[in-house]
């Protein structure tokens, strides 16, 4: 029964999911962790940081740690399948339509509104992720009882990713090594 909801949940994620991993990762979050219960908030969080850190589209990689978690490496096989199903499926069809009716303006309006749509929802995944690592949840947020270590180095990374034009690989390296050093000291 578990391996037909992982394909029935995953399914339908992949078939929600526009604009990759971060754009589809709140659809995520609400059906594995609101929805199934199959992950906490903070198990959420931790997945999606071993899924940034691991080779891989981040969507894709949630859904095998996910699976593997629910029903084992028969599960990670049938979320991360299903995930990916319905978008092999599109881009084909896509593909197609876009090679023949691309310089149509009505092709290139439906493009250029999805555009707003995307970054709303990486921006709402965004703001939950930070959150979550700052206070323990959207709910919950308190100024006066902000994780300080984990703001230093969020605000580090920001910096260093914007100005000294960090590499992503080199950022979550870095904010383990330095959150691992923080917390063992400070905590």
């Amino acid at each position: 029964m578990i391996y037909l909801q992982l394909l029935q949940v995953f399914f339908l994620i992949g078939c929600f999911s526009f604009g990759g991993g971060l754009a589809g990762m709140e659809l995520i979050r609400q059906r594995v962790v609101d929805q199934q219960g199959w992950l906490t908030t903070p198990e959420f969080s931790d997945v999606v940081s071993i899924s940034e850190m691991t080779p891989g589209p981040l969507g894709i990689n949630i859904a095998s740690f996910v699976g593997v978690r629910v029903a084992g490496v028969p599960g990670s096989v049938i979320a991360t399948l299903a995930y990916v199903l319905p978008s092999v499926v599109l881009v084909m069809v896509m593909a197609v339509v876009y090679y023949k009716y691309r310089s149509l303006k009505g092709v290139q309006g439906v493009l250029k509104g999805l555009r707003p749509a995307i970054a709303a929802m990486i921006l709402a995944s965004a703001v939950k992720m930070t959150c979550n690592a700052l206070w323990g949840g959207v709910n919950v947020v308190d100024l006066p009882h902000t994780n300080l270590i984990a703001l230093f180095v969020m605000a580090l990374m920001l910096v260093l990713l914007h100005f000294k034009k960090l590499g992503p690989v080199q950022a979550i390296l870095g904010s383990g090594v330095l959150g691992a050093v923080l917390y063992a000291m400070l905590a």
